[in-house]
């Protein structure tokens, strides 16, 4: 557990020889430090510091009057890079972990010498022009949120059951309860900040995006589940806008859900892996 510089504890998940090349790895949403738990053995002679962000996993929920927006968890990657005084390091971000990983890359490229994408391909968007009626279903949504009892499950397997029924296997499920889920004399429930579950008040629009991709100077490799891009016209052209802001990127596509890399597919993406970060 580290204390951040504004006394939040961030939970870390480490492998890897510790004088090994440094491999900073950042899940998605509502998950933890458990989405590299498959990939991590299977990525010998590296040392990967995964973390649970704020409010997720064991790490403790921002103070109420700090939001979760995208851009906000660049706080807690700053204070890990300089916690171990990495110099420079390599980026494996899953889903929101890989559209925060796109910010900071855009941000401190001179860190960076390679970025990993798993299904993502930088921050979710709202157009300006829908930004007020956003922000009127957050706050109703926050206000709404103060009335909410927390969700309890008979026990472990349950709670880890309804996880797996969101679309992700049971294995991967466990795995994320491992480090999520918490059990007192009224059951089970998933230790996630009730906040993450509601709408942001405020995002970036696609013009702010473009203007922080096109900064990325690193190698960027991206690999993804085409069923999640092809469901949606505007998912696909969102892709292909977002290819189009990086200048040195190769794409694979593997079959496969947007947890591919906790499931059938795991010792192909660490293949993958391997090769474009040696």
């Amino acid at each position: 557990m580290l204390r951040l510089p504004h006394g939040q504890d961030c939970a870390v998940r480490i492998t890897g020889p510790a004088d090994a090349p440094p491999i900073l790895a950042l899940h998605g949403w509502q998950d933890n430090a458990a989405s590299f738990e498959v990939l991590a053995p299977l990525l010998p002679g590296y040392r990967i510091v995964a973390l649970d962000f704020p409010g997720h996993g064991l790490s403790t929920p921002r103070p109420l009057s700090a939001p979760y927006y995208i851009w906000s968890y660049i706080t807690e990657i700053r204070a890990v890079v300089e916690h171990f005084g990495w110099q420079q390091f390599q980026l494996l971000g899953h889903s929101m972990g890989g559209a925060t990983a796109c910010l900071y890359a855009a941000l401190y490229p001179q860190e960076l010498s390679k970025l990993f994408l798993l299904d993502s391909v930088g921050p979710l968007t709202t157009e300006p022009d829908k930004l007020p009626q956003q922000m009127r279903e957050a706050l109703a949504d926050m206000e709404s949120l103060k009335a909410r009892q927390r969700n309890y499950y008979r026990d472990f397997d349950t709670a880890v059951r309804a996880r797996a029924d969101k679309g992700i296997s049971l294995e991967a499920a466990t795995m994320f309860g491992k480090r999520g889920i918490v059990c007192d004399d009224k059951g089970c429930y998933w230790n996630l900040d009730p906040r993450l579950r509601i709408l942001n008040p405020l995002s970036l629009s696609e013009e702010q995006v473009r203007a922080f991709m096109v900064q990325i100077a690193c190698p960027v490799a991206l690999v993804l589940a085409p069923g999640f891009w092809q469901q949606k016209p505007h998912r696909q052209q969102m892709l292909k806008q977002r290819l189009g802001y990086l200048k040195n990127i190769e794409v694979h596509q593997l079959q496969g859900g947007h947890h591919q890399h906790m499931d059938g597919q795991a010792g192909e993406i660490a293949g993958l892996i391997r090769h474009f970060f040696a």
